[in-house]
């Protein structure tokens, strides 16, 4: 059995970005650190983007989770109950998912991973299960990891594997976080006695920084050069007829106000929907806005969104604090709870060096008054 220093789990690109600087800042505090990395292909081009880690040589191996039969039942069950019913199933076989997943011949110290990917649970039942003494440690997945209340509950699924199917007493449980801000994360969790280390801004290593940009292609073209831009949500976001067609007059009003050729909108990677006398489009739709954020001046940005908490990231990644005017308050959504993202956005703007930089609109007159002050200084 070859010991390895690490394994990282993976489902989206920004997992990937986070995993990088995770795997490099280990070259530098402790040597080369002996990681895998494994990827849940939840995202299109994953295959590719694998192949062009490989080429970097920052991890002893890259695995693509395809075509593995017992996380393909998993997930493409359809109905809760059927979902259900399959996990159990699966959890009756979990050495021989484990040893689907998991490279023939290897054992970790730690596994980093985010709070309930499919994958990384079931490995941790897993462990826990054959007694493997591998130390599970969290790391930033954006605003997820803040502001999940159950980020230190076991999944109840879970809890029922553990006590009836594994017969296993305890689950290993989170050991450490990795985070891009843990005063953010520690006020949203103040009752955490979990250690909580600083994930590096990608503006303090420019090595990770262009690391990253080489393995997504990351180029000034990608950047977005506009300075007002609005971060469009996914359709879950439920508003009223009335208010989705307030919305899109509002957005027609910036273009007014701002001019057409500083305005953009930044789509929702998933979203399709077709809008009537659209406002131009920043062109890489499929790109997360992370990765945008790599390609552009996020500073020199105004961003105005209903509820896209895509809006932190230049603060997580970059330390960067471009204006914020969130919309929410303005509309009434068929679906969610105000006073929870209210608590998000307040404590995110105490770790603002200037927390006047995230506005929340109470009325329209409001919202005309901010405008009207960034207008003034827009050029």
């Amino acid at each position: 059995m070859k010991k390895m220093d690490a394994m990282y789990i993976c489902t989206t690109p920004l997992q990937i970005m986070s995993a990088i600087s995770l795997a490099m800042r280990r070259r530098k505090t402790g040597g080369r650190e002996k990681a895998d990395l494994y990827i849940d292909p939840q995202f299109a081009e994953a295959a590719d983007l694998a192949e062009k880690i490989r080429a970097k040589g920052i991890f002893d191996e890259v695995v693509v989770l395809e075509d593995i039969s017992s996380i393909q039942k998993v997930r493409y069950a359809s109905g809760k109950v059927k979902r259900i019913t399959s996990i159990l199933s699966l959890y009756h076989q979990i050495d021989k998912a484990a040893e689907e997943i998991l490279i023939p011949g290897k054992s970790y110290s730690v596994m980093y991973a985010t709070h309930n990917v499919f994958v990384a649970n079931l490995l941790m039942l897993y462990f826990s299960h054959r007694k493997i003494k591998t130390r599970i440690y969290y790391y930033d997945d954006g605003e997820g990891s803040y502001d999940n209340r159950d980020i230190f509950k076991v999944n109840p699924l879970d809890r029922v594997a553990k006590r009836l199917v594994l017969k296993t007493k305890r689950l290993r449980g989170c050991r450490k976080f990795y985070m891009y801000s843990p005063e953010l994360f520690q006020k949203m969790h103040p009752e955490n006695k979990i250690p909580v280390r600083q994930l590096p801004h990608f503006s303090k290593d420019e090595n990770v920084r262009w690391l990253i940009g080489e393995i997504f292609e990351i180029s000034p073209e990608k950047g977005i050069k506009e300075p007002v831009v609005i971060l469009d949500c996914l359709k879950e976001i439920v508003l009223s007829p009335e208010d989705d067609t307030r919305i899109v007059k509002l957005y027609d009003r910036l273009k007014e106000e701002f001019g057409e050729d500083k305005v953009i909108v930044k789509r929702h990677p998933r979203d399709s929907r077709v809008y009537e006398n659209p406002i131009r489009e920043y062109p890489y739709t499929t790109l997360p806005f992370e990765i945008t954020c790599l390609a552009s001046e996020p500073s020199k940005m105004v961003l105005i969104t209903l509820l896209s908490t895509a809006t932190i990231m230049p603060k997580l990644l970059l330390d960067e604090e471009p204006q914020v005017i969130l919309l929410y308050h303005l509309f009434r959504r068929l679906e969610g709870n105000d006073e929870d993202r209210d608590r998000f956005f307040e404590l995110t703007k105490e770790t603002y060096r200037n927390p006047e930089a995230i506005r929340i609109p109470d009325t329209e007159e409001e919202l005309e008054q901010i405008i009207s002050e960034i207008k003034s200084r827009i050029k």
